[in-house]
């Protein structure tokens, strides 16, 4: 019997859907930071055509929703182009009591106000105490409120705060008329079990709609915003190629994919384009992308034995060879000259001893190019060494 876990280009555990860990199966929507956070890295700095090069990329996506910041060069020029253009998707931007005004006669909608919320960072930090500090960003929210804005309260290492403040803090901001809370892992140091429990807290605490941020410090920040989703939250945070602060934040790719195949929740992205705008980005920051990034990575498809995949291929059984068929993203499988060919993947055959006498080619090669060879390279050498097609 065909489930969940069998889609058109994948074929996952059906353990990810036992009724005792069962996803939630909800819609969840995905908050794209790769503008706003971006901003934050200390090695990429947008102009206002990268901008607007990236939003358009964003919205041919299908992300809904992404937010910049108004704190940097050009802000006001980057609102208004991209308004310009009417992007089908809800442009967020960061409270600023004398900028905001002017980007919410753009049209603009949708605020977050930022309240760092850890009591260390308030005290050593800000050199504030907790009332004050609240009492500020409560005002925050009504002026933005008063201005006919959504307000989201971006909290900034919340995941410091001990429950009855996150509490306090979730009552009083949507009784000031918050609109949504942002838990935010500013320092990734929240493991994926803690994160959904602080969400499931904050979803008993507030009728609000809850997001998450993660930061990747630990390599977590894609599990943690699953972890996140499976305890409630209503929306994530993500960004194309994971760039960000530091270590970034979780990927887009990597967290759209696994809500379509791991969880059964459709994105509404098209996930086909998730490779050319991973390339525009990349070309853009000029911050490489990793090659083993599942999704992405110039490493995810490429194998150097095909023999299997081709025999479950021919018993229809194609998508059990790959965590996804890469047709899934747009990509597709590349088989590669290694220490692992087969002669049979390139529909060849040859006697032992031109076998060994190939091999030994091809190693010597490979190691002069310091590469793999590309197909007509060893097809050169196949040949040259006695190789007969249909063997």
């Amino acid at each position: 019997m065909v489930g969940p876990w069998e889609g058109p280009h994948w074929s996952v555990s059906p353990h990810n859907f036992a009724a005792e860990i069962a996803p939630p199966g909800r819609p969840v929507q995905l908050h794209d930071v790769t503008l706003r956070d971006g901003e934050e890295c200390a090695d990429l700095a947008y102009s206002v055509d990268d901008k607007v090069r990236i939003a358009e990329a964003l919205a041919r996506l299908g992300i809904r929703r992404t937010e910049l910041f108004l704190t940097v060069p050009g802000w006001y020029e980057s609102v208004r182009a991209i308004v310009a253009r009417r992007l089908p998707f809800d442009l967020y931007v960061t409270w600023h009591p004398a900028k905001t005004p002017r980007v919410l006669d753009l049209g603009v909608r949708h605020v977050m106000v930022w309240y760092r919320a850890s009591d260390v960072y308030q005290r050593h930090v800000l050199g504030g105490e907790r009332a004050a500090l609240l009492d500020a960003a409560l005002a925050a929210i009504r002026a933005a409120k008063a201005q006919g804005a959504y307000v989201n309260l971006f909290m900034p290492e919340s995941t410091r705060m001990e429950l009855d403040q996150l509490r306090d803090t979730a009552i009083a901001a949507e009784g000031a008329g918050a609109d949504a809370f942002t838990l935010v892992d500013s320092l990734a140091i929240c493991r994926p079990a803690a994160l959904g429990f602080l969400v499931s807290k904050l979803k008993e605490f507030t009728s609000k709609p809850v997001e998450v941020h993660c930061h990747n410090d630990f390599g977590l920040a894609t599990a943690c915003v699953l972890a996140a989703y499976e305890a409630g939250a209503d929306a994530l945070n993500c960004s194309i190629n994971a760039v960000g602060y530091r270590a970034g934040n979780a990927a887009l790719d990597e967290v759209a994919v696994a809500l379509e195949t791991l969880y059964g929740v459709s994105t509404g992205l098209q996930l086909d384009r998730l490779p050319e705008v991973a390339a525009l980005v990349a070309s853009i920051t000029g911050i490489p992308i990793g090659y083993f990034k599942g999704v992405t990575g110039g490493g995810a498809m490429r194998v150097e034995q095909w023999g299997a995949t081709a025999r479950l291929e021919a018993a229809g059984q194609r998508r059990a060879a790959f965590a996804y068929e890469p047709e899934l993203v747009g990509r597709s499988p590349r088989v590669v000259v290694g220490k692992w060919s087969d002669l049979g993947d390139f529909g060849l055959g040859a006697t032992a001893e031109g076998l060994a006498v190939l091999l030994r080619r091809c190693q010597e090669a490979g190691l002069a190019a310091g590469r793999p060879l590309t197909d007509p390279e060893f097809l050169t050498l196949a040949h040259a060494t006695g190789a007969v097609s249909g063997g």
